[in-house]
């Protein structure tokens, strides 16, 4: 059971049992009991049942709600009703005196005035709910957006870019037009991740998609692809002019000193870049499948041409 909501509501639950005990002793000193060939039970089974129900939708709105203005009228419109309908429950096993019969005659008048508190209740409760379920949507888009986006660098989250490839794919079939996707890696980040720790390497990362964006066009699209690989869709542009972006990138990279904590010293990274033409006939699958083959096969030409350099 949800019990946090119910300690705030103390005091609302003392007035119920009050009210609720005052009414019942009030109405058996002043009233004697019916005889049993008087009592109709089916009457009183109906009036009965009401009488708990709205006394359960009591119990539920304390359970559900925080304190405040909404949730009081709501407990006093609910309250009132319960009243009139105890008192319509007592009153078939009680016969009041001549004197008393002013108690027959008002036992209905709570609810009516409870109805009027409960429907202004309502109302205030119909725009709370609305302003919540718009906080809520803000909260839902915020998410959905940040769904979208590398958390670390702030550039586009791979889920983004296979997206977008899609779209460009459709486009570049239709258009005859090409696009260009160009994946860089981050040459032995995992080394520096062990040496500087995960926390300077995302500072890395951050300052290497600061370049990136820096380095391309307002339609073209970075996106942190893995962890040390970036990938960039350049829009309606053949590889050559998409390896002039490659080339300014890759020198400003390579420039980039990049100093860890107070230390003074400058680390320089080196990347690798590979970039590839495509013209909508393959998938997005496809087309990251093919960067990715070749990004390697780019690496090993690297390592082979360091290896000779140092042999």
């Amino acid at each position: 059971m949800n019990t946090p909501f119910i300690k705030p509501h103390f005091h609302l639950l003392v007035i119920l049992f009050i009210t609720l005990t005052t009414v019942t002793t009030a109405t058996f000193t002043l009233g004697e009991l019916k005889p049993s060939n008087e009592l109709d039970y089916f009457d009183a089974l109906g009036e009965g049942g009401m009488t708990l129900m709205t006394l359960v939708w009591i119990g539920f709105t304390l359970l559900s709600r925080p304190t405040g203005k909404v949730t009081n009228w709501l407990f006093s419109g609910l309250l009132l009703m319960n009243i009139s309908m105890l008192l319509d429950f007592i009153d078939e096993f009680i016969i009041y005196p001549d004197n008393s019969a002013w108690l027959t005659a008002i036992e209905s008048l709570p609810a009516p005035v409870g109805m009027i508190i409960m429907s202004i209740a309502l109302y205030h409760w119909h725009r709370e709910q609305m302003t919540i379920n718009a906080q809520l949507r803000r909260t839902e888009r915020v998410y959905r957006d940040h769904n979208l986006t590398d958390f670390i660098t702030g550039l586009y989250s791979a889920k983004y870019m296979k997206q977008q490839i899609k779209h460009q794919l459709l486009y570049s079939k239709k258009s005859n037009k090409p696009f260009t996707v160009m994946m860089l890696d981050i040459r032995q980040f995992d080394q520096f991740n062990r040496q500087y720790g995960h926390q300077q390497g995302d500072n890395l990362l951050r300052e290497i998609g600061q370049v990136i964006t820096m380095n391309i066009r307002d339609q073209d699209l970075a996106c942190r692809y893995a962890s040390d690989r970036f990938v960039v869709l350049f829009p309606n542009t053949t590889s050559a002019l998409a390896d002039a972006f490659s080339w300014h990138i890759e020198n400003s990279l390579a420039n980039l000193a990049f100093k860890v904590g107070s230390d003074q010293r400058a680390n320089y990274q080196k990347i690798t870049i590979c970039s590839k033409e495509f013209d909508g006939n393959q998938s997005d699958y496809q087309v990251l499948e093919l960067m990715s083959q070749q990004m390697d096969n780019t690496k090993i030409k690297n390592n082979k041409h360091q290896d000779k350099r140092v042999a």
